[in-house]
């Protein structure tokens, strides 16, 4: 499974146009961060850093696998197709990982640098951002695993779009108090849930693959 990761790794980071595409969108949002400082930016930032780039790394490298129809040289290598689909999933949850450490360090800079939201609002909406991260990339991959890259490509556009207009509507109706006050219990059940919706997706998508090159 190590092989197929760094397979995937090289794809997103190695090719121009594709380690391109993830200078602009950091430069995009750093821009952001530096230069906007308001709560719905905190949240937006937030919650959507990990959502964004977390489960990005599959439209790259599912692109190039189409391309050169790896698909069929891959399940000759000695890994079972559980195994295989496990791996792109294992890389999601690393990348997403490493998203979520970063919007940690940029709520908690909204707290302790520029005193914007305190440290209770900061860890709710940061919570909710796992959940959603979780749940996003759940959504996304069984589509690309169903449907193929193209398919998959819109669904992540479209869904990325939903969820975008769905915060800017409920904060400007609401306030992004509905946000930043979700009770701690709610929160406590989301995290979980999240992660099952994220097991069962795995699984899913392992059935899709083994049908798909039975």
């Amino acid at each position: 499974m190590k092989g197929i990761m760094l397979k995937d790794l090289y794809e997103n980071f190695y090719i121009k146009k594709n380690l391109a595409s993830y200078i602009f969108g950091i430069l995009f949002v750093g821009f952001g961060i530096i230069f906007i400082h308001t709560d719905f930016a905190f949240a937006l930032y937030t919650m959507f850093l990990s959502v964004i780039f977390g489960s990005a790394l599959l439209e790259a490298s599912y692109e190039q696998d189409e391309k050169a129809n790896f698909g069929k040289l891959q399940i000759t290598f000695p890994l079972t197709k559980a195994e295989i689909v496990l791996s792109k999933y294992l890389l999601a949850l690393i990348s997403t990982g490493i998203c979520v450490l970063i919007s940690l360090v940029y709520a908690l800079v909204n707290v302790y640098l520029w005193d914007l939201v305190t440290l209770t609002e900061a860890l709710t909406v940061w919570g909710l951002s796992i959940c959603v991260s979780l749940v996003f990339t759940s959504v996304v991959y069984i589509f690309y695993f169903l449907l193929g890259k193209k398919v998959g490509m819109i669904i992540y556009v479209v869904t990325a779009g939903i969820l975008g207009g769905l915060y800017g509507s409920s904060s400007m109706l609401f306030g992004i108090d509905s946000y930043t006050s979700v009770d701690m219990t709610v929160l406590c059940f989301l995290l979980p849930a999240s992660a099952v919706i994220f097991a069962l997706s795995c699984l899913l998508s392992i059935q899709i693959y083994k049908k798909k090159y039975s």
